[in-house]
This record gives C-alpha cells, sequence and structure tokens, in this order.
C-alpha cells in the first residue's frame, strides 16, 4: 500500500492499527483457486483473520468456510455463509459446540477421535438428525519442508494411520446417527515448494481412495487441507504459482477417474490474507541504551505477537519500513510499550537513521495471524481499529475499544 495512503489513514485514525487490502484478498483467491486440483472447492481458514468483514468477502468470492470454535462458527453465520459451506475442525471440540453445529446443520464436523464420534452421535440422536463427519487422519509420513509438520508426527490432531483398521470402522459403524462422509488430512504449514504441495496431495488422495475401497464407505468428501506458504524473510522463495498449478494438473488427470464422485477441498487462510494487512504503530520516543538505539511505538506484541515472535526459539523479523523512509539508515530495536523485554516487533533492524516521534513503522505481511494470534489483554491497553481499503473507499472493520470495555464481564467485590 502507498506510504500516502496509510499516512491518510493513520491521521484519520488513531494508531496502532490495522490496514487491510480488499482488492488483494481477492486477487490472492482468485490466483490459489485457478491453481489447485481443477473443479476442487476453496475454504477460508478464518482462523487466520476472523473479523466478520473478512470472512463477508471470501462469503461473496464464493469460498467455503472452515472454522475452530462454536465462535467461529456463529461469525461465519452472521458473515453470510449457508451452513452447508461451513466445516468445523479442532481437537477439542466440546459437547456445547458439537450441538451448535449440529443444531445449526453445518456441512460437516472433521472429528479426531473416536470418543469425539461417540459423542456426536449422541447428540444426533437426541436432535433426531443424521451427522455427517470426516475423519481427520494424521498420516505416517509427511513428505514436505514444512515450517510446522502436522502429521508423521507425534500429534493431538487425528486419529493415526496405523489405527484406522477394520476393528475402528466396524465400532464407527455401530454408532448411531452417524454417517462418514469422506476424509480430511492437513499436512503442514507453510510449504513454499509446490513439489511438497502436491506430494501431500497425491499422498493424501491416494490414503482417502484406498481407506474408502478397504473400509466400504463412499468418499463424498476429501479435505486436503493446504499449507500454502508466503513469503515473510529475505532467506526465503515465493511458492511458484505457475508449478503448482502444472504439477496439480498432472496429478487430476492421474486421479481424477477415482475421485469423479468425491467433493475435493482445500483449505487456506495465510496465504490468502498475510500479504493483504500492515500493522501500522506510531514512535512514542526513541532512546539510546548501551551503545543501542531503539524506537518505542504505541503497539507492541500485544497487538502483534507473531512480530515478535512470542512462543519460538529462534526469531526473525518481519518485513518492515518507516513513514518517513528516510535516505540514510541505522541499526535499531522497535518495541512496544509493554512492561516486558519481549515486546520486540524487529530486532536490530535497518531503518531511518532520523527517526523520530510521530513518524510511522509499518509491519508488513501482517493480515494472517496477527491481531487474533496476540494476547491483547495483556495491559489493558485500547484495542486497536482494523480497518479495509475497498478502491478509495475506507471502511471500518473494527472500532478502537476504550478502557471501560475491559470492565465487560468484570464484578466488583
Amino acid at each position: 500500500m502507498e506510504n500516502s495512503k496509510i499516512r491518510e489513514i493513520a491521521q484519520q485514525y488513531e494508531t496502532p492499527l490495522y490496514i487491510y487490502d480488499k482488492k488483494k484478498i481477492e486477487s490472492n483467491y482468485n490466483e490459489l483457486k485457478a491453481s489447485i486440483f481443477p473443479g476442487a472447492r476453496l475454504f477460508y481458514s478464518m482462523k487466520a483473520n476472523p473479523l466478520v468483514g473478512i470472512c463477508q468477502i471470501f462469503k461473496n468470492l464464493q469460498a467455503g468456510i472452515e472454522t475452530a470454535s462454536m465462535g467461529e462458527m456463529y461469525v461465519a453465520l452472521q458473515a453470510g455463509f449457508l451452513p452447508e459451506n461451513i466445516i468445523f475442525t479442532s481437537p477439542g471440540k466440546t459437547r456445547e459446540e458439537l450441538k451448535y453445529a449440529l443444531a445449526k446443520k453445518i456441512k460437516l464436523i472433521n472429528i479426531e477421535s473416536f470418543r469425539e464420534a461417540q459423542m456426536i452421535s449422541e447428540i444426533a440422536k437426541e436432535l433426531g438428525i443424521i451427522a455427517k463427519i470426516g475423519i481427520r487422519v494424521n498420516p505416517a509420513v509427511c513428505y514436505s519442508n514444512a515450517k510446522i509438520k502436522m502429521t508423521g508426527v507425534s500429534s493431538q490432531f487425528g486419529i493415526e494411520e496405523e489405527q484406522l483398521t477394520q476393528e475402528f470402522f466396524d465400532k464407527i459403524s455401530k454408532l448411531e446417527n452417524l454417517e462418514i462422509q469422506g476424509i480430511q488430512i492437513y499436512m503442514g504449514t507453510q510449504l513454499l515448494l509446490a513439489e511438497d504441495i502436491v506430494k501431500n496431495t497425491e499422498y493424501a488422495m491416494k490414503l482417502a481412495v484406498s481407506l474408502s475401497e478397504r473400509y466400504g464407505f463412499k468418499l463424498r468428501y476429501l479435505n486436503v487441507g493446504g499449507g500454502f506458504g508466503v513469503k515473510y524473510f529475505k532467506n526465503e522463495t515465493p511458492l511458484d504459482f505457475v508449478e503448482l498449478k502444472e504439477k496439480m494438473n498432472e496429478l487430476h488427470k492421474q486421479l481424477n477417474d477415482s475421485l469423479k464422485d468425491t467433493e475435493v477441498i482445500f483449505e487456506s487462510g495465510r496465504f490468502l490474507m498475510a500479504n493483504t494487512g500492515e500493522f501500522v504503530t506510531k514512535v512514542l520516543y526513541t532512546k539510546e541504551s548501551k551503545g543501542q538505539k531503539y524506537v518505542v511505538c504505541d503497539g507492541g506484541s500485544n497487538f502483534h505477537s507473531s512480530a515478535a515472535f512470542l512462543g519460538r526459539f529462534v526469531r526473525n523479523n518481519f518485513p518492515l519500513h518507516t513513514i518517513p523512509e528516510g535516505e540514510q539508515l541505522t541499526e535499531a530495536t522497535v518495541c512496544g510499550p509493554l512492561c516486558t523485554p519481549l515486546d520486540v516487533i524487529g530486532q536490530k533492524v535497518s531503518i531511518n537513521s532520523d527517526i523520530d516521534e510521530n513518524h510511522l513503522v509499518v509491519i508488513e505481511m501482517s493480515g494472517a495471524y496477527g491481531y487474533t494470534y496476540s494476547p491483547c489483554r495483556f495491559l489493558s491497553h485500547e484495542q486497536p481499529y482494523e480497518i479495509l481499503v475497498d478502491g478509495e473507499e475506507i471502511k471500518v472493520l473494527r472500532n478502537r475499544s476504550n478502557a471501560q470495555e475491559y470492565m465487560n464481564g468484570q464484578n466488583i467485590l
């Protein structure tokens, strides 16, 4: 986004704030949709950014939506998604959430354990309906260089491939008011090699077809996840979508006959949203400490924990720039207003040597896992605006909060 536009929005609304670009969201969706297995559907993984306004954009693009809680299901419905376009995947679903999903008649629940299937069966019987489920599988292998591997390792996610035996399916078949629709497999996230994505997809497809043939259920649904990565850092290479499309077309020729009666689904959150958003924070002052320059801002890890790499053993820096950018650069550490040394959103980065009070620091690649992933309650700062740029229009997706709102739900003794 142009610096002039960012400055205009920052002047109109208070910092810190998030700014999202609608046209970029639509472009990302169309690029990815054109590059996946021909005929497959693309679902938005709303955990990446659960704003109802963002979800509305994907609804208007004819995407489905993947949810992971009752709150997300509620927001998806408020955004206008029809229940038949909502799926529910999470390793720790409560009875209340399952009842909500079944009562709303969402498309499908991906189960993570046999006990979960039992709970769904019990609730479906109470409601007098047939519950549709997908079985989330934790495959024995993972063909990828995923930053976070979701399969082939010990995990709370899914049912082990080795446990999917005749005995398992016999037990499932005895549960009342339950119908197996198919399989869900999510093998990893932040994949930047097209070859890895295609290998994982091929493995998932062949495994699902094999399981359906071996154990006699019709494969109506196959969710092969996604994991489509984005380039955050200098040493990374962007995902090659020309190669991805070519290899997916080859895979389609190979496996389409086996899947002609199957609805194939891909999911994405990070790729669809990451490069569509920027986090903007204002410089409060600069200071020197033992030879190191610090730039102290009004927003930090409380609103963007990903940029601070909270919970990561190895940190890096999100791409960032300042407004004004300046011609001469200096090394500085950019931090927020929190009472913790972990509140660093740019460690020893090269920035404008003349950076000063009221200048802006812009953290790029912030559309996914930014505010939603952050410990925003820590130190009770007012919550930031979230703004959408829609062509020439500027729309408020979430208002700035005030201090009084921190008292909501609390009781004074």
